[in-house]
């Protein structure tokens, strides 16, 4: 199989990181746009909560001194604030902060997310189409063959695979796309160790898995 020059690879990821982080305000990852794309009606429905706080930041005020009677009792609430201009004033404070916080939130459109991972599949079909080695085939490559005795115990393992590289993901806040390129390159301590337990876990794998084999 013909592979690209590695530095042509290394500019092209370069580059499309920068464009993304300047494109959307927000750092590449593939399974945080994945996870934008799953909760799109959620992330509306906080979107549309938002921009009524930001209009009227007394509704925000009323909704938290309405739980607070609600957890502690109206007695409580009137006590504690009605006569205490103090206590008032922070709780006021407190309220001007969450919303300035809320109105700060921004959504980058699920459209968007789409948008990107769509990109990825059809540059690899094209590249594919660049080598001539492009081929559509439903079997699985002669590794998974060696090591699985049969085709239903490797698209089982294959599965359950996924999910917990999805559910990984999410644990560590990001994927190698999104700590290994963008996290790295701004030298987030989060990011730096996430990719250091990505690529040591997969070396120990592959290393096992030739012992094995």
């Amino acid at each position: 199989m013909e592979y690209w020059t590695w530095w042509i690879g290394a500019i092209a990821l370069g580059f499309f990181t920068v464009f993304y982080s300047l494109f959307t305000g927000k750092p590449l990852g593939v399974s945080g746009s994945w996870l934008s794309i799953a909760r799109r009606k959620d992330d509306a429905i906080l979107k549309a909560s938002i921009e009524t706080l930001a209009r009227d930041p007394n509704e925000i005020k009323d909704e938290l001194m309405a739980m607070t009677m609600a957890e502690f009792g109206e007695d409580f609430a009137q006590d504690e604030f009605s006569t205490d201009t103090t206590k008032q004033n922070e709780f006021d404070s407190s309220t001007v902060k969450i919303t300035a916080a809320g109105a700060k939130l921004d959504f980058t459109p699920w459209t968007v997310h789409a948008f990107f991972l769509g990109s990825m599949f059809l540059g690899s079909y094209l590249a594919s189409l660049s080598t001539g080695e492009y081929s559509l085939s439903l079997e699985l490559s002669a590794m998974h063959a060696r090591i699985f005795e049969n085709t239903g115990e490797a698209w089982i393992a294959l599965f359950f695979g996924g999910m917990m590289v999805g559910f990984g993901t999410q644990m560590a806040g990001g994927c190698t796309s999104g700590h290994g390129l963008s996290g790295c390159a701004q030298l987030i301590p989060a990011s730096l160790m996430s990719t250091a337990v990505f690529f040591g876990s997969g070396t120990a794998l592959t290393l096992l898995m030739n012992f094995r084999l």
